[in-house]
């Protein structure tokens, strides 16, 4: 970026020389049109720099720019130098005049070679660009000829007499392969444009239109030049220059061939607002001034200026954007403004619109969702290849599908920005389907379960408790009817053993429910009763303390499945049990290192995972890093 102001101060010392020169240089028409060409290359040299720093057009317009002032300044420095002798060197800045033009030319024929879509793969051309006129130039400062019109009585003061015939050859010879390198990157430039195809093709049509009067210029510059008329010739390259800066510029504005719109379309709004708000205040001065008694140096007149211009400032620069938006790209204006319209409504259908606005009857919105995507009514759904993201905190908050043979992707980029706040509230809804979704299932789930597990106590009781009760009931009805003593002891002996029997299975069935333990001493009691009665060994640490019966319970049925689990799969001969808890969580964790393979869909450990999700909470499960599994339950407690 350093480069930038070498152009101004160029500028600014052609003025300062011109002022010096007192009229002995006159601007002319040509001197005029010398100066645009100047002052486009060096702004379109600066909006391709600023936006895409390493892009070598945008640098080769930009040096072109500073050659055209570096010319202008050497040819009126050694005419002031020369006329007046008011300043030095003026032979050494008439030999650098006089061979200025190879810096338009090697500049010129950069900005063609680098540009995006034609860059070539050698390096060749480029190469023997800058080396020509590297030589040129050299050769231009040692050889001993004399200088051409309106020098043709000086000489180079750095000149070596003794080698004038080869240093002129080197001299003739570079500017001749420089010349052909110009040519040859027009040829470069049109036969790319002839091989593209689709928007590689439109993206160069501008360039192609601003390049093409340059090799007939080229060659009709060095014509007239030879047949003496300077002037013509330096009017032939400045309109060639101004072609194909303009041509490039237009590239830019119509296909974005630099990647550069919103720059140029940004400083191009805030340039008119900004003349908007100066045309403004000087009006607010002209009026005030003229029409009442108030002197030009009052503040009164600078407050009621500034408050006028501050009030146009807003209004002026959403005038000039949208103006310059549909310049530059009107497809993309029209698909903002209707997405805009349609925010405007009341409860608006996001998805309808997204349709509407980009033409793309494939476009939906998708959320990240567990791991996955969901639309915005709460359905998984698989992003397709052509997405554009939403991006919320170095995270993606959303995704845009759409078809790009329907809708061009800087649309959908332009319509994201403009309703990223409405896509966000839609990720909110889109979240509370899932999880209403989430939730009846849930709930379907957990009245399945309700009934399965009252039919399994169901047939536990008629197949169990049940029948050993009436069977004893049998045998004492049996004993009554025999009457004999020892019959009777006996068959009051097997009715005892008998109801122990039946008096274990109701245990074991109410085991399954809840124990007693745990509605007496809570978890604590629960946990320590639960290691007395199963074969492998506990190793616990339990917070002893209380919790709502609710959470109490769910926690007790988490550690009752995921002990049995370890005793029937595990194959360990330990477990660890660890229950915690802060001001707002109940956190349960059941640890083993035996074989692992958990399967967190599996119908006991989804059954838990309902039964704790509809407390609020989580349930995990899955194999540990060194081996084994880990089950684990956060439950909210506060």
């Amino acid at each position: 970026m350093v480069t930038w102001p070498l152009g101004p101060a160029l500028f600014v010392g052609m003025g300062v020389v011109q002022s010096r020169l007192d009229g002995a240089v006159p601007m002319a028409p040509s001197d005029v049109l010398y100066l645009v060409a100047m002052l486009v290359c060096w702004v379109v040299g600066v909006v391709l720099t600023w936006r895409v720093v390493d892009q070598p057009a945008g640098w080769a317009f930009l040096g072109l720019g500073t050659a055209l002032a570096w010319s202008g300044f050497a040819e009126l420095y050694a005419g002031l130098a020369l006329s007046s002798h008011q300043a030095s060197h003026g032979p050494l800045m008439a030999t650098f005049s006089d061979s200025s033009f190879v810096w338009w030319f090697l500049f010129l024929a950069l900005g063609l070679q680098f540009t995006p879509a034609v860059r070539p793969s050698s390096r060749i051309l480029p190469i023997l660009t800058v080396v020509s006129g590297t030589v040129f130039q050299v050769a231009a400062l040692l050889r001993s000829t004399q200088l051409e019109r309106p020098y043709a009585d000086l000489v180079s003061p750095w000149a070596i007499k003794g080698f004038a015939g080869p240093i002129s050859v080197l001299a003739a010879v570079a500017v001749i392969v420089l010349g052909l390198c110009l040519l040859a990157s027009v040829y470069v430039l049109v036969t790319a444009f002839r091989r593209a195809r689709g928007d590689a093709r439109r993206q160069l049509l501008w360039l192609v239109a601003g390049a093409a009067p340059l090799a007939p210029g080229v060659i009709a510059s060095f014509a007239v030049s030879y047949a003496g008329f300077d002037t013509v010739a330096g009017w032939v390259l400045s309109a060639c220059v101004i072609t194909l800066a303009l041509g490039a510029a237009f590239s830019v504005a119509k296909y974005r061939l630099y990647d550069v719109e919103r720059i140029v379309t940004d400083s191009a709004a805030y340039a008119i607002s900004t003349g908007s708000v100066i045309a403004v205040f000087g009006l607010v001065v002209v009026v005030i001034t003229k029409s009442l008694p108030v002197q030009g140096d009052s503040q009164l007149l600078t407050i009621l200026a500034t408050l006028a211009a501050s009030g146009v400032a807003r209004p002026a620069y959403v005038w000039a954007r949208r103006v310059v938006d549909r310049r530059f790209n009107r497809r993309r204006f029209d698909a903002v403004q209707l997405l805009r319209a349609g925010l405007a409504q009341p409860s608006p259908d996001l998805d309808a619109l997204l349709i509407e606005a980009t033409g793309d009857s494939q476009a939906r919105v998708l959320f990240p969702a567990d791991g996955g995507w969901v639309t915005s009514d709460g359905r998984a759904a698989v992003p397709g290849p052509h997405v554009v993201d939403l991006l919320r905190r170095d995270q993606v908050g959303a995704r845009i599908e759409f078809d790009p043979s329907r809708c061009d992707r800087a649309v959908v980029e332009a319509v994201v920005h403009e309703a990223s706040a409405e896509i966000d509230n839609l990720g909110l809804r889109a979240e509370l389907a899932k999880q209403v979704e989430q939730i009846t299932e849930s709930r379907a789930r957990l009245a399945g379960a309700y009934l399965e597990e009252r039919r399994r106590m169901e047939r536990d009781l008629h197949d169990g408790a049940q029948q050993r009760i009436l069977a004893i009931a049998l045998q004492l009805r049996s004993a009554r009817v025999n009457g004999a003593d020892a019959v009777l002891r006996a068959e009051v002996d097997q009715a005892i053993t008998d109801l122990a029997l039946t008096v274990q299975d109701l245990r074991d069935l109410a085991s399954g429910l809840q124990p007693a333990a745990l509605a007496g001493g809570g978890l604590r009691a629960a946990t320590d009763e639960l290691a007395s009665r199963i074969p492998v060994r506990m190793k616990l640490d339990v917070i002893d303390q209380r919790f709502s019966a609710s959470v109490e319970s769910a926690a007790w049925f988490v550690i009752a499945e995921a002990v049995a689990n370890v005793v029937k799969h595990a194959q360990v001969e330990e477990v660890a049990i660890r229950v915690s808890a802060n001001r707002s969580e109940l956190r349960v964790a059941v640890l083993d290192h035996g074989v692992g393979g958990v399967d967190p869909q599996g119908r006991g450990l989804q059954g838990l995972a309902d039964r704790i999700a509809a407390l609020g909470g989580a349930l995990s499960a899955g194999d540990q890093p060194g081996g084994g599994t880990r089950v684990e339950a956060v439950l909210p407690c506060g």
